[in-house]
């Protein structure tokens, strides 16, 4: 039977006495770490026996993210971070002047950066203007042509909170060579992530879905047969007789050089597993819900709003312009409310821990942050 939103606190390390909407940025950890961390430990110090547990955890994780995205546990690969896969991306596709890629001005540093610097191959880098902080499909594809090699994109946006359906960028791209790049780092355990529709997605651990400092690769085999990272690691590969004979493991396992972080595997199990304990749905209706609520009230503060208003294009972000964040941000957590700021605006986020008292009482104890 599936557990009741919202999740209790008494679930979370930290969350006595306090309001925290800054999950965009760090959301706390589960009561249920603890167990993690000391299984970690007792199995790195179980010798090889205790190396190969690490590894079943490895590949435990690996089913459930894939289960959670609608891949298969061979197209999940464990990394470091975000932007690590983004460049296992961009360095993979074989660049020729004149190519071309896009990507939104508001998204992600990473994305941008990653494409920005093909600029030194003679790469066109095509940077979309967003409206009024808003990120249109239509208008990435007016950017794109025959010599589009790829496009960046967030499921959510960092800066905005938008949520961004991306199956028009997918239907259109179906028939052509043109790499679709998804960064699902605030959608993740909270709300659906469309990896199906993607050659690649990534993301960050550490965010909504509630793990440590780390990243997931996912290589959609189907979409993209081909991937070949530039570069390599034992882990990576299958040897041959000579050190230039080696074979790329199958899967994304190949984008793991080295070993996995075993550390953050146990901890993202523990984050996965709880989190399955409620509907997937109804944790992405709960969060969307508190992020309205949350609009409604800066609506009433009369802020400069970023996300959009659409239900459809809101996750668990809500954001809006504000010209010293972290001014806002202590004033806020001297009385134990957590939220986040940078970048010229403040991030309030919800979570499945997340009531409506919570936003209610930050809505009410925010005009005094604005003076």
């Amino acid at each position: 039977m599936l557990s009741a939103l919202p999740a209790p606190k008494s679930d979370f390390i930290g969350l006595d006495n306090k309001i925290h909407l800054a999950s965009g940025g760090e959301p706390p950890m589960l009561i249920n770490h603890r167990k993690a961390f000391e299984d970690f430990a007792k199995d790195k110090s179980g010798g090889m026996e205790g190396y190969e547990r690490h590894w079943a955890k490895v590949d435990q994780v690996r089913e459930q993210v894939a289960s959670i995205i609608g891949l298969s546990s061979i197209d999940i690969g464990l990394i470091g971070n975000t932007s690590e896969g983004i460049m296992r991306v961009v360095a993979s596709i074989p660049w020729s002047q004149q190519d071309n890629v896009v990507v939104s001005e508001i998204d992600y540093t990473s994305g941008r950066y990653a494409f920005g610097n093909l600029s030194k191959l003679g790469v066109d880098v095509r940077v979309v203007p967003a409206k009024n902080w808003r990120i249109d499909c239509s208008e990435l594809l007016n950017f794109c042509d025959d010599r589009t090699r790829a496009v960046y994109i967030s499921q959510v946006n960092a800066l905005t909170g938008q949520y961004v359906d991306i199956t028009l960028l997918s239907q259109k791209f179906k028939d052509r060579d043109i790499v679709l790049l998804l960064d699902a780092s605030h959608a993740l355990g909270v709300a659906p992530v469309q990896a199906s529709l993607a050659n690649f997605t990534v993301s960050a651990c550490y965010k909504f879905v509630l793990g440590i400092h780390e990243g997931i690769f996912a290589w959609n085999q189907r979409l993209q047969p081909d991937f070949e990272p530039m570069g390599v690691g034992w882990s990576a590969a299958i040897p041959g007789e000579k050190p230039e004979q080696f074979s790329y493991k199958a899967g994304a396992q190949r984008a793991e050089y080295g070993n996995a972080g075993h550390l953050g595997a146990y901890l993202l199990y523990e984050s996965l597993a709880y989190l399955e304990q409620f509907n997937r749905q109804e944790i992405y209706n709960h969060v969307r819900a508190g992020t309205e609520r949350l609009i409604n009230g800066f609506e009433k503060n009369s802020l400069d709003i970023m996300t959009p208003r659409d239900s459809q294009e809101i996750a668990g972000n809500a954001t809006f312009l504000y010209p010293n964040p972290r001014t806002l941000v202590d004033k806020a957590a001297k009385e134990n409310i957590y939220v986040w700021g940078d970048n010229g605006r403040i991030r309030v986020s919800t979570h499945i821990f997340t009531t409506n008292d919570d936003i209610d009482y930050f809505l009410d104890r925010l005009p005094s942050y604005l003076t």
